[in-house]
């Protein structure tokens, strides 16, 4: 397997042509022909400008839904600038780089999900990806250009790709992750947690799934504990 088999790159709400165009001809540099495009609004033509030869991945880009992106991914690795500054953001909690990277070669597909230009990705489309990571300038400017943040991150997980000397673990499977979640939520609000608290606790419980090292098995039972525990719950509160 080639490291375009699995790994696609998703821009939410492309502004600029000449980054767009850029991070296409980074993909072909790499080896990646998957392109999606969620609510783009820049001009395509004048992106293919700046594709060279990588204007056929600008030209197969594919405009979804994040929705969508997410049913065809076992992975979502969103990207931000903008990260947490207290323990109460979950969601904007970001690992580095060089965590995030061995869990993205360890998966059966994942997507690299960059934000808008300007404002980046919101905190409810974060909410929708696995984990998050930032590309830490260490100066009092953050920001990189889209293209930019796609050429580091496409070359770390390039090394780390071509450096695998043995099959990789592969984490509990989407759908495990996502009914650990659920009924982490269930259980939350069942014991009478506030609802924006229960739903910090889906983000923790989906990211502890991913970066464990349970697998889909095990995941599993953990599930039915959960489930359990919530009918219990359920049970002494009437």
């Amino acid at each position: 397997m080639q490291l375009g088999d699995f790994l696609s790159v998703t821009i939410v709400g492309a502004e600029y042509p000449v980054n767009l165009g850029y991070t296409a001809r980074l993909m072909k540099n790499f080896g990646l022909r998957r392109l999606y495009l969620v609510s783009p609004n820049c001009d395509m033509r004048a992106a293919s400008v700046y594709a060279s030869h990588g204007v056929d991945v600008l030209k197969d880009a594919e405009v979804v839904t994040l929705t969508r992106v997410r049913k065809k991914h076992h992975l979502l690795l969103a990207t931000t600038a903008i990260t947490a500054r207290r323990g109460a953001n979950v969601g904007r909690t970001a690992v580095r780089p060089e965590e995030a990277v061995p869990l993205v070669v360890a998966s059966e597909s994942a997507s690299l999900v960059f934000g808008r230009d300007t404002t980046g990705l919101t905190n409810e489309e974060i909410s929708r990806c696995d984990l998050v990571t930032s590309v830490e300038t260490r100066t009092g400017y953050r920001t990189l250009n889209v293209s930019h943040a796609a050429a580091i991150l496409l070359y770390l997980i390039s090394r780390a790709w071509g450096a695998r000397k043995a099959p990789q673990v592969q984490s509990a499977s989407r759908e495990r992750r996502e009914a650990f979640s659920r009924y982490a939520y269930d259980l939350a609000m069942a014991s009478g947690m506030q609802r924006h608290r229960a739903e910090r606790v889906v983000q923790v419980a989906r990211r502890v799934a991913l970066k464990s090292e349970v697998d889909s098995k095990e995941l599993g039972l953990l599930v039915s504990l959960l489930r359990k525990a919530e009918i219990a719950v359920k049970k002494t509160s009437v």
